[in-house]
């Protein structure tokens, strides 16, 4: 029997990649990485006689050994000078990236964790809540406008206590980590509605703001579920946004969601056909669970290294031992 193996699709500076391919061979398992940004010399993805294969270096993989695929967080192919001819160019760079995917379509969809296609139908924060509560769960009341008016209508509805954050990005991007912007979740000011040029720019998306008594992150692998509490208190208060001054004074704790909360998310994100996400919920000052969004490719990795958790065994165990499809 051939050898089985993890395709990992990511970038160089993928840190959560580094910890789990490290994992991973600690363990025997055979992991192939491709940094996108990076790409190994000679790298070629090839087709013949019914069979697809990518040379990666020194190494030939058929897409018949992929046994699962980590789609982390990849990035353009890094192919170097390609012709003189700028529209010449544009046509060899389309050729690359449809010879890579034509490869790796050969993979069945349900040995990704996750398919991009399914990354997508789940990353739409507005369509999740909707989603959310279909399923049962509670959300908060949000909004999503440029118009000044309906912002006021909402505020007050809020009682004057409502955040703002981004549809998507939650950075903005300059050419450099030390020139970046963090976007984090924020409280509205009753100036900020008098700010209509600049809410004008883009959507934006509001939310009454929660009276919260603790944030929870529940990773998700393959029906799987680890819940981490996470304190970190501001004037006595929860933090608004628990990802601020880089986490360290964050405290974690091991919490069990309740039943009804475990199913109604396991199965919204059946309805997404995921097999991992990281998901976001708050507990408010009465106890009650409420749904804030589903990052089909969030961040997991630093609960593990805080001694928070032990995710990567589920991992291990969704690439190698319970392989659908």
């Amino acid at each position: 029997m051939s050898v089985q193996t993890a395709l990992v699709l990511t970038n160089r500076a993928d840190h959560t990649a580094d910890y789990l391919c490290g994992q991973l061979q600690a363990l025997g398992r055979d992991v192939v990485r491709l940094d996108t940004d990076a790409l190994p010399s000679p790298f070629r993805p090839g087709y013949e006689s019914g069979e697809a294969a990518l040379t990666l270096g020194p190494r030939r993989l058929s897409t018949r050994q992929v046994a699962a695929v980590w789609y982390r967080r990849p990035k353009p192919l890094a192919l170097g000078p390609l012709a003189d001819d700028p529209g010449e160019a544009q046509f060899v760079e389309r050729e690359w990236a449809e010879g890579v995917e034509a490869v790796l379509a050969h993979i069945p969809i349900e040995r990704w964790v996750n398919h991009p296609a399914r990354n997508t139908l789940a990353s739409r924060k507005p369509e999740q809540l909707t989603r959310a509560v279909a399923y049962g769960l509670r959300v908060p009341p949000t909004l999503v406008t440029q118009d000044a008016d309906a912002l006021r209508r909402f505020w007050d509805e809020g009682g004057g206590e409502i955040i703002a954050k981004p549809l998507r990005v939650g950075a903005v991007e300059r050419g450099g980590a030390e020139r970046d912007t963090l976007i984090y979740t924020s409280s509205v000011a009753p100036e900020h509605l008098e700010r209509a040029d600049v809410l004008a720019r883009c959507p934006t998306l509001f939310q009454h703001a929660v009276d919260k008594d603790l944030d929870v992150r529940v990773t998700v692998v393959d029906r799987e579920l680890v819940a981490v509490g996470l304190r970190a208190t501001y004037d006595g208060r929860q933090r608004l946004d628990i990802r601020r001054d880089n986490m360290e004074d964050v405290a974690y704790t091991s919490v069990e969601l309740p039943p009804w909360v475990r199913q109604a998310l396991l199965d919204l994100l059946a309805s997404y056909s995921l097999r991992y996400a990281a998901v976001d919920f708050v507990v408010d000052q009465r106890g009650e669970w409420i749904f804030l969004e589903i990052n089909p490719n969030g961040q997991w990795a630093w609960l593990d290294l805080v001694g928070a958790a032990h995710i990567a065994p589920l991992f291990d165990h969704a690439f190698f031992d319970a392989r659908p499809g």
